[in-house]
């Protein structure tokens, strides 16, 4: 108990500087006995595993359920098929080429694992549409699919299950048993989910037999989600859940490592404290969520929403701008990607706003996650070949000063791998303004070509200084060549 007061007192202690530009989210928190990373390497590192996806995802569509109150929330094999052609028609000659379920939905599983992701009908009682025909529609599509899992989550209708790999052991003696648990952190507290403690016999095993489930199945791609709620239960200042403990956190992280490595799964983290510095995330994620969710988009929770505050807990931020602007220092070629979370664009209020919500996501080195269906006008900003060119590349930019409330975090600049710059200009303030950047304080020295990746037309050459008039919550990104 003492370790966990302490804990608290130094977060206390941080949360008092939340909005210092100087100040790193929980670097003065030692939650950590030992290095956990010992014998670990970057997920990122491994062949094909450095870029960060283009996709489309159910989000949307059963986050509108939810909010009209349309409860069960169901995405039919219908919603699928019109997803599935919406994609290929639209999206998947620029790059994206996977769909992704999310939660909302019923996820079953009789074993341990999920098989089945919500129902055939707009109707509770209809059967359940098993992974395996969704895979063969992707397919059909040259489509892939990725899931909303999470190996500390238990999927079964058998809680005898065998867990594969072991002599009889079963997975309903994963979760958590008062009698011999007694070192959660909220006892009291309800699980939200049916929680695996990675602490009891079979807990090892059952997360490779998780990988190897989806690699078996073609899947390659894995979201997971809520992970503070296992680590302390915590979300934002309210007590959701029961708390497992770093301990157990860490270990579940470290197997992540471990099996998504050895059967060659991508690991998207979402909602992690990101304690230590993200020191076990950075490791056991090839992504990770690092700000509150998009829920209905606009330009309020891109940029707005309580701008300037971190917190030492999850959300760091409550807006993507700030969550881009702090977490850079941890980003990189070979090192993990961060995830602004989905992009509804139909939510910004001008086209400067939708090209800033396309842009900063491309220039952090993070993913284009599309989860509505936009109209013709707005597929426009998700078809830019120039600017997605920056994800083929495996771009990671930086801004010129982690700062999130002056103007130096809003320049953002990064090299290709073919020796060009590109250089973003962004406005976040309510009037246009004059953005400028002298190119030798970034490392870019001579004369370049510049072309605008927006606006796809040549501006002659450049050198000393770049500077534009920015719109309101607009952008420009220019790409510098070698002469």
């Amino acid at each position: 108990m003492k370790k966990y007061l302490i804990a608290a007192l130094a977060l206390a202690a941080l949360m008092t500087s939340c909005n210092s530009n100087t100040w790193d989210v929980t670097s003065d928190l030692s939650v950590d006995k030992v290095d956990p990373t010992q014998g670990l390497t970057p997920l990122a590192q491994d062949p094909g595993m450095d870029y960060a996806p283009l996709y489309w995802s159910v989000y949307g569509a059963l986050r509108q359920q939810e909010k009209d109150g349309s409860f069960p929330n169901i995405f039919t094999e219908k919603d699928w098929d019109e997803a599935i052609d919406f994609v290929a028609t639209n999206l998947k000659p620029y790059g994206y080429d996977m769909l992704v379920t999310d939660g909302f939905a019923a996820m079953g599983g009789d074993d341990g694992y999920m098989t089945r992701y919500s129902r055939s009908q707009k109707d509770e009682s209809s059967p359940e549409i098993e992974l395996s025909t969704i895979i063969a529609k992707l397919k059909a599509k040259g489509l892939k699919l990725g899931v909303y899992d999470n190996p500390f989550w238990l999927h079964y209708s058998n809680p005898n299950a065998i867990i594969p790999g072991t002599d009889g052991i079963t997975v309903g003696s994963l979760r958590y048993n008062p009698e011999k648990d007694k070192d959660v952190l909220h006892p009291t507290k309800n699980d939200q989910f049916g929680w695996v403690l990675t602490d009891h016999p079979g807990a090892e095993q059952h997360f490779e037999a998780f990988f190897k489930h989806y690699a078996d199945m073609g899947v390659h791609f894995i979201r997971m989600d809520f992970l503070s709620w296992y680590e302390d239960g915590m979300n934002y200042s309210d007590q959701i859940d029961r708390g497992y403990g770093r301990e157990r956190y860490v270990r579940g992280m470290q197997w992540i490592n471990k099996y998504a490595r050895k059967y060659g799964v991508y690991v998207s983290l979402v909602m992690p404290h990101l304690k230590n510095n993200a020191i076990i995330e950075k490791y056991a994620g090839n992504m990770i969520r690092i700000n509150a969710d998009a829920l209905e988009g606009s330009w309020y929770r891109f940029s707005e929403n309580n701008r300037g505050s971190l917190r030492g807990g999850w959300p760091n931020s409550e807006n993507a701008f700030d969550g881009f602007i702090n977490w850079s220092k941890i980003s990189g070629r070979g090192k993990v990607r961060l995830d602004g979370d989905f992009i509804r664009l139909a939510s910004f209020a001008s086209d400067d706003e939708k090209r800033s919500a396309i842009s900063l996501p491309l220039m952090a080195g993070g993913p284009i996650a599309v989860t509505d269906y936009p109209n013709a006008h707005d597929l426009t900003f998700f078809q830019n070949e120039e600017l997605l060119a920056l994800q083929k590349d495996g771009f990671v930019g930086q801004p010129y000063k982690r700062d999130l409330w002056g103007i130096d975090g809003e320049i953002w600049y990064g090299q290709l791998k073919d020796g060009s710059w590109v250089v973003g200009l962004f406005n976040r303030d309510q009037s246009a303004a004059t953005r400028s950047v002298t190119l030798s304080q970034i490392g870019i020295h001579g004369s370049w070509k510049a072309r605008n990746l927006w606006t796809h037309e040549d501006e002659g050459t450049v050198s000393g200084t770049i500077s534009a008039e920015i719109p309101a919550h607009g952008c420009k990104i220019l790409k510098l060549s070698k002469l």
